[in-house]
This record gives structure tokens, C-alpha cells and sequence, in this order.
């Protein structure tokens, strides 16, 4: 999993973790403590729109929530949006383990949502979800 993870050019962050935060694949930087909140928020939607996702300090507001899914995802604010980042939050069952695997994405222009979000499905369904 992480020699494929480390051949995504389009992402600048990448994590893939379970729910415990223990992380299986990664490259950038997140903290375990956000990684920890990652994994409640698919608990309240309200919640998650609320407080958007937070990576390092910079909060990203979250546009999209789709529980059945497993996709939460969202950008930072700003007034030129090839200065913002977006954000993609996943959830998959590994199919092995019946486990809850965690991904999060963070990926910057000319990359948005409509490719970054399908591309990190795509990668979870062979890489994750699969095995």
C-alpha cells in the first residue's frame, strides 16, 4: 500500500489510518492528534459542518458530507481559489478484516474535488478495501 501511495503525484498529503489513528501508509505531514479526530467525524454531521476538518492549524471548511459513502470534503477559505487546498476525508471496510480504514487527502490547483475525491476512491477500493 504505501509504494502505491508514494506513486500519487496529485496529492500533497496522504495519509491511510485505522481507528485508532495508527497509521498503515503515509506521506506529508498530519499530526496523530488530528488524525485522531478524523476518526469521529462521521459521528455528526452538524459537528463536522461546524467545525470543518483541521490539518496543522488551517481549518477547512467542509462542503460535502456523504455518510453512506464515507466521504467527507471541503477547502480552505480564500479569496483566490488557486491559493486554497482541498481536503478529502474517506472511510472503507476492509473486506479481510471487516476493520474501518481511514484515508485523508489534502491536494492543492489545479487538482479539485471533482478529480481528488474519485481518485482516492479508486485507490481505496484496490489498495484498502480489497484486501
Amino acid at each position: 500500500m504505501q509504494a502505491a501511495l508514494d506513486n500519487q503525484k496529485d496529492w500533497n498529503r496522504a495519509y491511510i489510518f485505522d481507528g485508532s489513528a495508527k497509521v498503515l501508509a503515509k506521506f506529508g505531514q498530519i499530526s496523530e492528534q488530528d488524525l485522531q479526530v478524523f476518526t469521529t467525524a462521521f459521528n455528526d454531521k452538524d459537528t463536522t459542518f461546524g467545525n470543518g476538518l483541521n490539518v496543522g492549524g488551517a481549518n477547512y471548511e467542509v462542503h460535502r458530507f456523504y455518510e453512506e459513502e464515507g466521504l467527507i470534503y471541503g477547502r480552505t477559505h480564500s479569496v483566490d481559489p488557486q491559493e486554497g487546498e482541498g481536503i478529502c476525508l474517506a472511510r472503507v471496510k476492509q473486506a479481510s478484516s471487516g476493520q474501518i480504514v481511514y484515508a485523508v487527502i489534502t491536494y492543492r490547483f489545479p487538482i479539485l474535488s471533482a478529480k481528488a475525491v474519485p481518485d482516492l476512491q479508486a485507490f481505496l477500493s484496490q489498495h484498502v478495501a480489497s484486501q
